[in-house]
Order: structure tokens, then sequence, then C-alpha cells
């Protein structure tokens, strides 16, 4: 895999960012169309249940507009795209997106009915999502506010209770009874997105593209900046940018691709490589509130590597499947977590997760 990785981006590197500034997008295309998303991020796929449990959301992405005064939306949130700087190049298309979701940390040992000192505590979020979307064939910015809830308020004890309990998909979680406190959750975040190269027909045919994506987030879930490196590569791919796994509130949620015109066909195939950096300054999750009196901390690391593989299907008229895994360095320290009782489970270093994400196109 990593010769392959080696490989594909040194052909890249070589090749001119073949990048087209026509001015037309597609935008009277029967395929730009709204799209409705369903994700899910979990980490079952290294057969964990700690750390980064679980994490789910719900997102609606609008039609993609030459301009802001042309999206469906109240005007305050088309002034913000009038002025917030990136977000409004003219020579671009412009969507909203909305979105709400869950996210879910739990220690490794989730029969015990109290945590350890030192170990991970019992934390859930449910947010709410708006995002300012503006991109081409060569960049993609994103703007979005996140507000929400930590704490009981956040269901998140009852979905795992639902779904270990009730489904039976793992033992009965014992210590939400420790939770986090509850505060409100505000976080901002940007990300802008550029295309280093490009090559091959993106329209019947074979193609590819080596972007990068820097990103900054602020607020008390997630303060961290972060850089994206991805290669895409397949068959009448999308014309635009990656869609990205993001668990409400630290990843960033996007759909930055051109309607593909009718004389495509309707079926494509993606294969993506890609990997992050990430320099997490603070989050309520790992160090505690600065809000109330739940000061609880764990021993972390500042930075972190995650590298990701994905599989995509497209089906453009009715929807799109995107699944992926993302194998991230360790972020707890492994001297500092408590040793679990005999035959029990020792909380994870990393964040390790596996993504299905699921568009339906309307």
């Amino acid at each position: 895999m990593k010769i392959l990785t080696i490989l594909l981006v040194a052909f890249f590197l070589i090749q001119p960012a073949q990048v087209l500034f026509a001015d037309d997008f597609y935008l009277d295309s029967e395929r730009n169309s709204r799209t409705l998303r369903f994700e899910i991020d979990n980490d079952i796929v290294w057969n964990d249940d700690s750390g980064f449990t679980n994490g789910w959301s719900l997102q609606y992405h609008s039609y993609r507009s030459a301009r802001w005064e042309d999206t469906n939306t109240v005007e305050p949130v088309k002034w913000v795209g009038r002025h917030f700087p990136t977000l409004n190049d003219e020579n671009a298309i412009v969507r909203i997106s909305h979105g709400i979701g869950q996210n879910m940390i739990t220690p490794g040992e989730i029969q015990a009915g109290i945590p350890q000192d030192g170990d991970l505590p019992y934390a859930g979020t449910l947010t709410y999502t708006l995002g300012w979307q503006n991109f081409n064939r060569q960049k993609a910015s994103n703007f979005q506010i996140s507000v929400g809830v930590l704490g009981p308020e956040s269901f998140a004890e009852q979905f795992q209770k639902f779904m270990h309990n009730d489904l039976g998909f793992g033992e009965p979680p014992n210590g939400w009874d420790t939770q986090r406190d509850t505060e409100p959750i505000l976080n901002l975040g940007y990300q802008y997105a550029y295309c280093l190269a490009r090559i091959g027909r993106y329209e019947n045919g074979w193609a590819g593209q080596l972007a990068v994506a820097p990103s900054a987030s602020l607020g008390n879930l997630f303060t961290a900046a972060e850089l994206i490196l991805a290669v895409r590569f397949g068959w009448n791919m999308l014309e635009g940018f990656n869609t990205y796994a993001a668990p409400p509130g630290r990843g960033f949620f996007h759909a930055a691709y051109l309607p593909k015109p009718t004389s495509a066909s309707p079926h494509a195939i993606e294969f993506v490589l890609g990997g992050r950096g990430t320099g997490l300054a603070y989050s309520v999750i790992y160090d505690g509130s600065l809000i109330t009196e739940d000061d609880r901390d764990v021993d972390r690391r500042g930075f972190f590597l995650t590298a990701g593989f994905g599989i995509y299907y497209h089906y453009y008229d009715y929807l799109s499947i995107r699944a992926t895994i993302q194998k991230s360095s360790d972020l707890l320290k492994t001297d500092a977590i408590p040793d679990p009782a005999p035959g029990r489970n020792k909380t994870d270093e990393d964040v390790s997760f596996g993504s299905l994400i699921i568009d339906f196109h309307f």
C-alpha cells in the first residue's frame, strides 16, 4: 500500500494542474439536485468499543447555485456567504448545508460502574451544524457553525444502551451515570481545499486528482488545526472535492462537487487514499471543562496522524455510497491509561474508526 501511495503521489506531482475555469458548472443539469446524507462512524471495524465509539449525522445539502442570492435560505445566511472571505468567489458554485448529529465517547471498560481515575470519561454530544460552501474545479471553501449540548441531554446514554442492551451489539454499559456534566457546545470551523493536480477525463473516462485541505476549528468541542492530503482516482468520477468522514462538530459537512451533465453515465466508482495530521489544542472531551466544575482530564498527545482508504460508488440519479476506514496513531498516552480488571478491556489509545456515508439525491 505504501508503494502504491508513493507512486500515485509522484505521478500526480509531475502532471500539470489541468484546471478548467469554464463558466459551465452544469447547474442546468437534471443532476443538480439536493442531497440528503446519512453518515455513521464507528470503531467496530477495529473490534474496539472505547475512545471515539460512535458518531452519526443526518445532513441536508441544498441545490447548487451560481450566487448566494439564488439560494433558498434566509437573508442573514446569504449575507454571511456574500461577506465571509473566500465564500464570495463569483467564479464558483455555492450551496448551504444543515446537519444534526451525535458523538459518543466511552472508556474501554464499559461494564464498570465508575471509570478509574485518569481513564477516559463517558461523554456524549448532540449538535446542529449550519454550513456555507463555495467551490469550483480548483478550490473549495467551507465555513460552518456548530451548536449543541454536552452531557445527559445528548441522549448518548440512551442510544448506546439501546444498541447494546436491546439489540445485543455489545456488553451493557454501566458507567453513564458518571458522564461529563452538561454544558453548551459552540464550535466554528473553516476548511480550504485546493486541487494540486488533476488528470484524465471526468466524463465517462478515467481521471484522478491530488488535493490538499488545511482547516482550523475553534470551540469547546474541538480546537485544532488539521492538514489533509488526498489522492482520488476512478471512472466517471465527481468533479470537485472529496467528501471526508465527519464526526459531528469535529469534521466538516460538505458536498463540494459539480453536478454531472446528463451526457455522463449515471454510474461511477472512486478510490481514495489520504493522510491527515491533527494538532489538537483543546477539547472538553479529553481536557475537562472550562465552564463547569468537571475538570477530569486524560493524559494525551497534542498531535496525531490518520491514514484513510475509501471506496465510493455513485449512481448519480439517485444515490452515492462511500465506505472508508480511518486508522490513527495514538492520541492517549499508553502509560497513563489505568490497567483494567483482569479479563476486561483497556481503553484504546487511538481514535480509529470506519465510516459509511449514504447520499440520496432528489
